[in-house]
């Protein structure tokens, strides 16, 4: 299949040259660009787009996100994001129990997911108490918009083989990082037909707004499962590299699985392990307490030996690793981790498969950022955090938050990056992504990244964290035909209307994925 799409805008970004006015496709990959005035190659077999003088950018990967889950909780759970009074996730609840058709009796589980309790009256945690009262007959389990502190009513807690109990530094029904293990697992597990509908929508969605690619962090078996269904069945309109739990690894290698196995659009990407929590939740470990809660540093989810072995595990397998750590202390010992791991391989003569990769990196310092750079350790992050959390300098004082979410900090100091929305957590949305890491927010607007180095951010630097050293994406004859038609022109659009620019068009391998 052969088709130009002429009559466009096409900077290279990061790189000096004229501007393109048209690309030549060909079995999926750019064969020509042709500078402004040249006329496009036409005749028989050519199929020509019309892209009506838009801009057109590399496509953007999104490298970190839970796409499967994002595509079952859009089915199955309450959005429960922005809510700011108990009366209001109670009028979300019950309104989703009604477009669920749940009725008294019946048991089913009610599921909502997205609340924040900074944006709450008073900050406050909705309880258990609040839940038996807004469910006093079913099963209720809400989960914070981090994913890792959840709150569940009595009938939960029973259903899960648990008795209601205050967890230290919470009121009671909270449950945070490995403790809501049992709550999860008592819900009914979807089929493999609500996967699959859950993947097919979530990847059909991520084209909408403008991804070419992701990078999805996946739960368990049934979820990847539900992707090669549709990778088989040719039934993927973007590039998939899947990101497996360690829970998984075994059954890994006993199928003879490694890094980078696969398809053109759906690949096996690195083994994920978590360091410690959540800033949101007061789980992120960090060095020293918390400045608006010095009770607590947070909590690292296994002891440092116990990460370093299961790191060597991952990487002594054939794997690619990467390790979720926000914390500074997280980061510190993700990193002895890893350089451990690394050292083991390089005295038996092997080499990574992949570079080992950190997912968000959120509070560092100089001493972290030469590290990762040294060691060449790269890092998913997510801008839309920067404003998200902007609790952020309560939380961690005027003095450490200078290090959280320090992207110009990281890319000026030689650390490889990649961008990312980590969503459900954040809104799956290539441009509002791209926009906040340019735009920052007023405490910390000296940390965003120009508008050239971001784009490649989230395209070469994407694949360069699965390994390329060559990106396959991006300009130039023989690279993959993944791009988007912007309906703006964003160097000639303000920074901080950069997230408003909408999708007009998504290729992936020469085909019009979204839009027209």
């Amino acid at each position: 299949m052969t088709t130009v799409f002429r009559n466009s805008r096409i900077r290279p970004v990061g790189r000096s040259g004229p501007e393109s006015d048209w690309v030549l496709v060909r079995d999926g990959r750019i064969e020509a660009l042709g500078q402004v005035g040249e006329a496009a190659p036409r005749g028989t077999g050519i199929t020509e787009v019309d892209l009506g003088g838009r801009t057109v950018i590399p496509g953007p990967v999104d490298a970190h996100c839970h796409l499967v889950s994002y595509g079952m909780i859009q089915s199955r759970e309450a959005d429960l994001r922005g809510v700011t009074s108990l009366a209001e996730l109670t009028t979300r609840l019950r309104d989703h129990c009604d477009r669920l058709g749940l009725r008294p009796g019946d048991g089913r589980w009610l599921l909502g997911r997205g609340f924040d309790q900074e944006l709450m009256e008073g900050g406050r945690w909705p309880d258990g108490a609040d839940l038996d009262h807004i469910a006093p007959d079913r099963p209720l389990r809400i989960t914070r918009i981090c994913g890792h502190a959840l709150v569940a009513n009595t009938a939960a807690h029973h259903r899960a083989g648990l008795e209601p109990a205050a967890q230290p530094g919470f009121p009671p029904g909270v449950l945070t990082e490995e403790r809501m293990a049992p709550v999860h697992a008592a819900v009914p597990a979807p089929s493999a037909e609500d996967w699959r509908r859950a993947a097919a929508w979530a990847c059909a969605e991520a084209a909408r707004v403008g991804f070419v690619g992701v990078h999805s962090l996946m739960a368990d078996a049934e979820e990847m499962q539900a992707l090669r269904d549709l990778d088989a069945a040719g039934a993927l309109p973007i590039r998939v590299q899947m990101q497996p739990p360690y829970a998984l690894l075994e059954q890994l290698c006993a199928c003879a699985e490694r890094t980078g196995a696969g398809s053109a659009f759906l690949t096996l990407g690195a083994i994920k392990l978590f360091s410690d929590g959540s800033l949101g939740a007061r789980t992120a470990a960090l060095r020293d307490p918390y400045s608006d809660d010095p009770s607590t540093s947070g909590e690292l989810i296994y002891p440092p030996e116990e990460l370093a072995a299961r790191v060597e595990r991952v990487l002594d397998a054939g794997f690619q690793v990467c390790v979720h750590a926000i914390g500074d202390r997280a980061m510190e010992v993700t990193l002895d981790a890893m350089e451990r791991g690394m050292r083991l391989l390089w005295s038996q003569g092997r080499s990574l498969v992949a570079p080992c990769r950190i997912e968000h990196a959120s509070v560092v310092d100089r001493g972290l950022v030469h590290r990762m750079m040294d060691l060449g350790i790269g890092a998913a992050v997510q801008p839309q955090f920067a404003r998200s959390d902007y609790w952020a300098p309560e939380r961690l004082g005027t003095e450490r938050v200078r290090g959280c979410y320090a992207f110009r900090t990281l890319w000026e100091g030689g650390v490889p990056l990649a961008g990312s929305t980590d969503c459900p957590v954040e809104p799956l949305d290539a441009m509002a992504a791209i926009g906040q890491m340019v735009h920052r927010p007023d405490w910390s607007p000296d940390e965003g990244i120009p508008l050239d180095a971001t784009l490649q951010i989230f395209s070469e630097g994407s694949y360069a964290l699965q390994g390329y050293r060559r990106p396959p994406g991006g300009w130039g004859p023989g690279r993959r035909a993944d791009f988007v038609v912007l309906d703006r022109n964003p160097w000639r659009t303000p920074p901080e209307e950069l997230e408003g620019i909408p999708i007009g068009m998504t290729v992936v391998d020469g085909r019009i994925v979204y839009g027209g």
